[in-house]
């Protein structure tokens, strides 16, 4: 798109306070879209005007990283649960009842 487009003082107001409210509202961008009748790939544009390349940039790699961590975490959730059901004891009453008869049979 060209540059001039974002230049226009009349649209820069207009998304601004798309913008604003979009932030004060603590909505997904996707749900504040759908809300207001907008499309999320121009909302994007100029998120992306607005907050200069590099600051949307950095905000995707952080958004990336905590992707990352939260799965990592639930990695090793899941790991030490197999590990606790694998080496659980046995509160089978059975058992118990099966290893205390032969315990008797051994000491008679």
């Amino acid at each position: 798109m060209n540059l001039r487009h974002f230049e226009n003082e009349a649209r820069q107001s207009w998304w601004v306070v798309h913008v604003v409210a979009w932030q004060r509202s603590g909505l997904m961008r996707t749900a504040y879209c759908r809300q207001h009748r907008l499309t999320k790939d121009t909302l994007d544009r100029w998120l992306k005007y607005f907050a200069g390349k590099d600051a949307a940039r950095k905000l995707a790699e952080y958004r990336a990283e905590l992707r990352r961590q939260k799965r990592l975490e639930a990695q090793a959730k899941r790991r030490k649960k197999r590990a606790r059901l694998r080496f659980a004891v046995s509160t089978d009453v059975r058992n118990r009842a099966v290893q205390a008869f032969w315990a008797s049979m051994s000491r008679r």
